[in-house]
């Protein structure tokens, strides 16, 4: 045989191969498209990472102690966590991103449960509804009132709380998912596939969960507090390299306070507490351990002093839109035993947010509204 005949042959056999494994992988990523992407579902929820009609049982043993450690996490038919009749009877809808969801925490124990239970005990009718979503940021918050409310029957709260800033100081400040929000007349292929690939969608998803847990630590793992390195020091000198961060997170919170308002309801602000530093008797301290923020070195002080140019960004808007604003990182009473890694709280902690909420709103709530005692 000639040796050219049967290297030409080989050839053949292995790029008819190749080709076959070609369209067969093409046709498995046009299924996976069609079956989990939005190219058919005008209402891209796939984006949102919106649980429905779920309920799982895990075990927290490792973030915290409890003496039931097999928690149960619930999202209803609407994707919401929470006990209220029917959306309707909802007056106040909590939006925001793990501290909000509280994967971690049991259906009944939520700081959400807490407040309407302070509520109701104060002879008020105010429905609580968690629509927080794991990982999302104003970015996601937006989105929702497209893509997630509208097709909530009935949905009208009073009230539309944000908790925000965590998952927004890792933004950047030109992030891509701006022309998703944007909602361009005519989008590109590009704009396209972004707004509808479920495989994009994955990819991104588990680039933010690297991202927050192995590069920002914001993933839930179980932080030992007591073995942590303090330090009373900031790295950096000034912070005036987040400007441009600031004031794009500027322009999405004065967005989100109009569409609450077109939506019929008041917008509230919420900021933050973080464990990353904490109010000691000389001052702040902050964890020792040195990060990188827009390529910078830092620190759990620097954390401190960047949240709070954060959070100043959120009153001044707050005070401009009309919102109502509740500082929740700026107060001292969060201690170790609130957390169990350095955002996500423990039960004892989120009881504690749901005190601060209720002090903090129980004046703004129709006394017309109040329930026979």
């Amino acid at each position: 045989m000639d040796p050219d005949h049967g290297l030409h042959h080989r050839l053949r056999r292995i790029l008819g191969i190749l080709a076959v494994n070609a369209l067969l992988l093409a046709a498995g990523v046009v299924a996976v498209e069609l079956i989990f992407g939005g190219w058919l579902d005008a209402r891209h929820l796939n984006r949102l990472n919106i649980l429905k009609d779920r309920v799982y049982k895990h075990d927290v043993s490792g973030l915290y102690e409890s003496a039931n450690p097999v928690v149960t996490y619930s999202r209803d038919k609407y994707g919401l966590r929470g006990s209220y009749p029917n959306p309707g009877s909802i007056r106040i809808l909590t939006v925001g991103g793990s501290t909000t969801d509280q994967r971690h925490i049991r259906d009944g124990e939520t700081w959400q449960d807490v407040l309407q239970r302070r509520f109701a005990r104060a002879g008020l009718a105010a429905a609580v509804a968690n629509a927080g979503i794991d990982g999302q940021s104003t970015f996601g918050h937006i989105a929702n009132f497209k893509w997630w409310f509208p097709d909530i029957p009935g949905l009208a709260p009073e009230y539309i709380l944000f908790c925000v800033g965590l998952n927004d100081y890792h933004k950047d400040a030109a992030d891509r998912f701006d022309r998703f929000v944007s909602d361009s007349k005519n989008p590109g292929i590009a704009d396209r596939i972004r707004d509808n690939s479920a495989i994009w969608h994955l990819l991104k998803t588990l680039q933010g969960v690297y991202k927050a847990m192995i590069v920002s630590r914001i993933g839930h793992q179980r932080v030992k507090f007591d073995e942590l390195e303090w330090v009373r020091e900031p790295l950096q000198g000034n912070y005036d390299f987040m400007a441009p961060r600031l004031d794009a997170y500027a322009t999405r919170l004065r967005l989100l306070a109009d569409l609450t308002r077109q939506a019929g309801a008041v917008p509230v602000f919420v900021t933050q507490p973080s464990r990353h530093y904490r109010v000691a008797p000389g001052g702040i301290e902050g964890e020792a351990r040195v990060n990188l923020y827009d390529d910078r070195r830092i620190n759990g002080v620097d954390s401190h002093h960047a949240m709070r140019k954060l959070y100043g960004v959120t009153r001044s808007v707050a005070a401009e839109k009309g919102a109502l604003y509740v500082d929740l990182a700026s107060r001292t009473e969060w201690v170790d035993a609130d957390f169990y890694d350095l955002v996500h709280m423990t039960p004892q902690g989120a009881a504690k947010v749901g005190l601060f909420l209720y002090e903090a709103l129980k004046d703004q709530l129709a006394p017309e509204r109040r329930q026979a005692r």
